[in-house]
C-alpha cells in the first residue's frame, strides 16, 4: 500500500470513527456503547472484507488503527455539541475515507485474482459496510437504502477498477480514481444528490387497527 493511501485510510478510520460516536452519543448510548458504534463504522467495513477473503483483520496487527479509532471517538465526545458546525469540513474528509476505503477493498479484490463482481463489491461493502453494520446493530434502517448518494461513488471505483485493474501498479491511475471517487462523492453533497426511488401512498389503515 502506498504510504500516501496509508495515511487516508487511517485518516477515514479517524473520521467514520467520529461518526459512529456522534450517532452513538445522539442515542445517549453509554461510553462501551459510543466505542462499540466508533468501531462498528470505521472497521465494520473492512472487517467484512477479510472475512470474504478469509484474512485474520488488518488492526490485530497494526494497532494505529486502533488508535484511530479511540482518537475519532474522544474528537466526538469532546466536540459533541459543536458537531453539527464542524459537519461540513467532517464530510469533507469522510468523502476522502470513502474513496479511500473503496479503493483498498476493489485492490485486496484484485490482489486475490477474484472476478468484476467481487472487486465492485469489496470496494462497495469496505466503504459502506461499518455505517450498515452500526445502523443494524441500533435497529434503524440503513442510511445507505433512503438517503445520500452513498454507495454510488463506492461502486463507480470498483467498476473503473474492474476494468482497468491491470494499471493498479501506476500510481496515476490510483490517484485518478480516488480523486474522481472523492469529486463524485463532494458533487452529490453540494448539489445534494439522490438515487431514484419511487415515492408511494402509504395505504390506508384496515377498519379496525
Amino acid at each position: 500500500m502506498l504510504r500516501e493511501i496509508y495515511f487516508l485510510d487511517l485518516l477515514g478510520t479517524f473520521t467514520f470513527a467520529a461518526y459512529g460516536a456522534y450517532v452513538a452519543q445522539r442515542k445517549e448510548f453509554d461510553i462501551f456503547g459510543i466505542f462499540a458504534c466508533a468501531f462498528l463504522t470505521a472497521l465494520g467495513g473492512g472487517t467484512l472484507r477479510e472475512f470474504v477473503l478469509g484474512n485474520i483483520p488488518f488492526y490485530f496487527f497494526d494497532n494505529n488503527y486502533v488508535y484511530a479509532i479511540i482518537g475519532g471517538a474522544a474528537f466526538s465526545i469532546f466536540v459533541y455539541h459543536r458537531f453539527e458546525r464542524l459537519n461540513r469540513y467532517m464530510l469533507v474528509v469522510d468523502a476522502v475515507g470513502l474513496a479511500t476505503f473503496a479503493l483498498i477493498g476493489a485492490t485486496a479484490a484484485k490482489q486475490a485474482q477474484l472476478g468484476a463482481f467481487a472487486v465492485v463489491f469489496l470496494a462497495t461493502i469496505t466503504a459502506v459496510g461499518g455505517g450498515l453494520l452500526r445502523d443494524v446493530s441500533i435497529r434503524e434502517v440503513p442510511r445507505i437504502f433512503y438517503r445520500d448518494f452513498y454507495a454510488s461513488p463506492a461502486i463507480f471505483l470498483g467498476v473503473v477498477y474492474a476494468v482497468f485493474g491491470r494499471y493498479r501498479q501506476h500510481s496515476v491511475f490510483i490517484w485518478s480514481v480516488v480523486t474522481c471517487t472523492f469529486l463524485l462523492r463532494l458533487a452529490a453533497i453540494y448539489f445534494k444528490l439522490h438515487l431514484w426511488g419511487p415515492r408511494r401512498k402509504k395505504a390506508p389503515d384496515a377498519p379496525g387497527e
